[in-house]
């Protein structure tokens, strides 16, 4: 069931909204007084009703007096689309449904929409807050099992009314220790009666002989009873021997059959398994046969000479024009290099061997580079030092102007002394609001048990006191003093300690103004520090840039490593870099020519090498220009002959392997062949196929005495009778008719004289004040016997119930709990288990390490999240009979971030299923969820936004 639009006309708060909810998971988002629980409720009461006046639910009816309800529209996998409508009329209002196909209808179709459900049972289950998940601790598997059941079984909520209104029945027809009740009042009057009677009895002399036979009759009657049905007993017995008696003669026959045949084991599919493998043999044989005949067939070719090294000279071609043209490509290279050095000489009118002798290593490079930086960056350096120098000058004066101004805002001291008393206070005031609180909470509870406890010890004295019962006065005094104690205490513990009051007196209330005083203080203090900083820093960096002096050591450095590398010391610095770069390009030239020349060398005796291995590889001598195309043909001329002889050798090897794979196969088979017969203990195939006869014969067998102990398994137990035959047991059953007849005989006299004996006894009682008060108390046992019948009716009934609830709790609740454990230990990160009951029929966790805890133990946060594993199990489980949304208001404020995560990925996985609606006050959650359809509430405006 999925919630698709609220439309409020008038519900608290809000009036005239519309509020679309066209997602999986909706989060309502707003601060307190928002409206948040307001939407909640006006979901839950348009489904089950408002709430009487009486009761404690609020009705939340608008203060405008506008039109009271509104409607809700909703997708149901049943019914389809729906609209409820709810509005003002009588105590739960008037509710109209409309359905997809314009039919409408009231409470009672609106009762099937939602599967027999009340308001409690749904927010059992599908609607809570953080409050109502932190009593698992105090949750029974009776009361788990009682929610599952009257949650998602059909008719369990009428059974659950029938079963506390018998009880409340049986609670005013009887009590085991009770007075009131009336079978109680019933049987004092009886025994008040029966010892009137007795009064009676005992002035007739001639009354007790009768009575006394009367009681000796009685007796035998029940004897003869108790011998009839011991009689009756062992005539079953008998007959259920001569049913099962051909039964185990056929299954002694049977078992000795199967003894005499000899076989042990057999093949499974043994005689279809060995009738495969002839065939295949005898097959595989004549295949072998073939094969042997073509191999014979073929003649051996002669073999072509060798390819490789004409292959691999061929393969290289790419290299031997590529060689050609390196060659020439040097030769040409050689020549442009040379003219390139001379023109450079030129220009620098220097000769080969002056130009030789400059150093122009990379280093002398670098120095010289160096230098030049060096002669830039000092005339560069005294022009920063200068500018720094003002630049820090004007940043102190602005420091020391802002920390003046700054001072003038210096907090008093009387807020400086609140600020430092104000932490110590705080935790002294939560403490006096929770002890205030808790006191508020628990005194009524507390006065209501001590109460009952003082009247129940009162009731218990006096009814031990009346049946002169010492037990029932000692633990009714014992209860009345609990009582008298526990009143006592509690009137002491009403009074709040005389500083919490003080505390509460001085500070409530101004919360708010004691932490702006708190927050004021620290951030003058920390942007006091900070100005501080500024000024210092500044002073110091004007010293430093004042203590620089300025130097002129780089231009004679330069000066020195110019006559250094060989070049004269005149030389401009725009100049220096130029003349050393083509000074380097004569030397990379004359490098370059001599590794050319080299080079134009080596390419030669490749050439030769080349042609070398050409002659070798084709027998003969080849000319270096058409080197190439004489290698291709006698390439061609070998390929020939070498195809040729491939076509032979190929034929040759695929009939060989053929030949193997029949060999290989022939072998297998017989080695299978030797399987069967080793496992059958059968020396060869004659005897195999003998042995597989007798297998199934004694199969056969074992099935037919199969059959016979399951029909003697039917039978049941039966008593050993070794030495019977049929005809003794027809004789037996002959015997035990004969004694039942005469036992009927018998009791029929008895029957008779018992008749004669009462008649008599009511002729002997003249009195009529006896026969008055005889007829009375007949009476009052009938009555007794009246009332003790429809106690026993809805004592049965009860148990019935309670059998029917407990067969239930076995087929479902483990199921819940499974999937409760699933989510409790993804929740917890895999810190729990499993969650189980005890012995005592309360919840436990088990933690990673194997350590148990009672639920109480547990944190706050890790108990909600155990509950609430709980109950999303037991609303997956009821999908299909219930598939309600789900309704949380602020369910997660506990959980710290990474269960939290984990929370929102189980909502995740169960949102394709079931609608999650989530009420928050938490700006935090919207990150969380950044998937979520997020609505948000105002709380100073009356609308909604989303």
């Amino acid at each position: 069931m999925k919630i698709d639009k609220l439309v409020i006309y008038g519900f608290g708060k809000h009036e005239n909204r519309t509020i679309e909810l066209g997602q999986q998971m909706i989060l309502f988002d707003g601060p307190n007084e928002a409206g948040k629980t307001t939407i909640q409720q006006f979901i839950i009461q348009v489904l089950f009703g408002f709430p009487a006046r009486n009761q404690i639910q609020l009705r939340y009816e608008p203060k405008s007096g506008g039109k009271y309800g509104g409607q809700l529209y909703l997708t149901d996998p049943q019914y389809g689309k729906l609209v409820i409508e709810r509005i003002k009329g009588k105590s739960a209002g008037d509710v109209t449904i409309t359905f997809e196909d314009g039919r409408r209808g009231g409470e009672a179709e609106l009762k099937q929409v939602l599967r027999n459900y009340d308001r409690a049972s749904f927010e059992a289950i599908f609607s809570f807050s953080v409050h109502e998940l932190q009593g698992l601790d105090q949750l029974s598997e009776t009361e788990l099992s009682r929610t599952l059941l009257a949650s998602g079984t059909t008719g369990i909520d009428a059974l659950t009314h029938l079963e506390s209104q018998l009880e409340k029945q049986m609670g005013e027809l009887f009590k085991k220790s009770g007075r009131k009740p009336l079978v109680n009042a019933l049987a004092e009057e009886l025994r008040e009666m029966e010892k009137e009677l007795k009064d009676y009895r005992q002035r007739a002399e001639l009354y007790s002989p009768s009575i006394e036979r009367l009681q000796v009759i009685a007796h035998r009657l029940q004897a003869i009873e108790d011998e009839e049905m011991t009689k009756d007993q062992e005539l079953k017995e008998i007959t259920k021997w001569q049913q099962a008696a051909p039964l185990f003669a056929e299954k002694l026959t049977l078992t000795s059959q199967l003894d005499k045949l000899e076989i042990d084991q057999f093949p499974a599919e043994g005689r279809r398994q060995m009738d495969r493998l002839v065939d295949q043999v005898t097959q595989t044989k004549a295949e072998m046969e073939y094969v042997t005949n073509q191999l014979n067939r073929l003649a051996n070719p002669e073999k072509a000479d060798s390819m490789e090294l004409i292959e691999n000279l061929l393969n290289r071609e790419s290299d031997w024009h590529q060689l050609n043209v390196q060659l020439v490509q040097k030769q040409n290279e050689a020549i442009e290099l040379t003219e390139e050095r001379d023109e450079l000489l030129a220009l620098l009118g220097l000769t080969e061997q002056q130009a030789m002798n400059v150093d122009v290593s990379l280093n002398q490079e670098e120095q010289l580079a160096e230098r030049l930086k060096e002669l830039d960056l000092e005339d560069e350096n005294q022009r920063f030092t200068q500018r720094s120098l003002q630049e820090e000058k004007n940043n102190l004066a602005r420091a020391e102007q802002d920390l003046a101004n700054f001072l003038a805002q210096e907090p008093t001291e009387k807020e400086r002394l609140a600020a430092e008393e104000w932490p110590r206070i705080s935790s002294q005031l939560a403490e006096a609001k929770a002890a205030l609180n808790f006191q508020n909470g628990s005194a009524a509870q507390d006065r209501l048990v001590t109460f009952a406890l003082i009247g129940v010890g009162l009731l218990v004295a006096i009814y031990g006191f009346f049946q002169a019962t010492i037990l029932l006065i000692v633990i009714g005094l014992a209860t009345l003093g609990t009582g008298l104690w526990l009143f006592a205490k509690t009137a002491k513990s009403d009074e709040l300690p005389a500083n919490y009051a003080e505390l509460l007196e001085r500070y409530n209330g101004k919360e708010q103004e004691y932490e702006t005083i708190l927050k004021k203080v620290a951030e003058f203090d920390l942007q006091l520090d900070a100005l501080m900083n500024n000024v210092e820093k500044s002073k110091k960096n004007v010293a430093n840039y004042s203590s620089i002096k300025s130097n002129s050591e780089a231009e004679t450095a330069y000066q020195q490593l110019l006559l250094e590398i060989g070049l004269s010391s005149t030389v401009r610095r725009t100049m220096a870099m130029e003349l050393f770069e083509k000074l380097r390009k004569v030397h990379a030239s004359s490098s370059r020519l001599l590794r050319i020349k080299d080079e134009i060398e080596q390419l030669k005796a490749q050439q030769n090498e080349w042609l070398a291995k050409a002659q070798k590889a084709c027998g003969k001598d080849i000319a270096i220009e058409g080197l190439i195309a004489s290698l291709r043909s006698e390439l061609s001329v070998r390929k020939q002959k070498q195809e040729h002889w491939n076509k032979v050798k190929s034929e040759q090897n695929s009939l060989q392997e053929k030949y193997d794979q029949l060999r290989a196969l022939q072998k297998q088979l017989e080695k299978d062949q030797q399987t069967l017969l080793t496992y059958a203990h059968a020396e060869e195939v004659f005897d195999f196929y003998r042995l597989a006869d007798q297998w199934e014969k004694k199969q056969e067998m074992k099935r037919a005495l199969q059959l016979t102990q399951a029909q003697l398994q039917s039978i049941g137990n039966v008593e050993g009778r070794p030495n019977w035959e049929l005809e003794d047991a027809q004789r037996a059953i002959e015997q035990i008719q004969s004694a039942l007849n005469q036992l009927k005989v018998e009791r029929n006299e008895l029957l008779k004289e018992q008749a004669d004996k009462q008649q008599l006894t009511q002729m002997l009682v003249s009195d009529t004040s006896y026969e008055e008060k005889l007829q009375q108390f007949e009476e009052a046992k009938a009555r007794f016997v009246d009332l003790a019948k429809q106690w026993s009716v809805n004592k049965a009934i009860v148990e019935a119930i309670n059998q029917t609830m407990n067969e239930l709790k076995e087929k479902k609740l483990p199921a819940v709990l499974t999937n409760a454990q699933r989510y409790f230990s993804k929740l917890t990160n895999g810190a729990y288990q499993k969650l189980s009951m005890n012995q005592t029929g309360f919840f436990e966790a088990k933690r990673q390490d194997g350590t148990y805890f009672p639920i109480a133990e547990l944190s706050q946060a890790t108990k909600e999240q155990a509950y609430l594993a709980l109950r999303l199990s037991l609303a997956v489980s009821m999908k299909q009979s219930h598939p309600f949304p789900f309704i949380m208001d602020d369910a997660f404020v506990h959980f710290d971030r990474s269960r939290l995560q984990q929370m929102i990925n189980l909502v995740k996985e169960l949102q394709e299923e079931h609608q999650f609606i989530y009420f928050t006050c938490h700006e935090d959650m919207q990150q969380a969820w950044p998937s979520a359809q997020i609505i948000h509430l105002a709380n100073t405006e009356r609308s909604v936004h989303s």
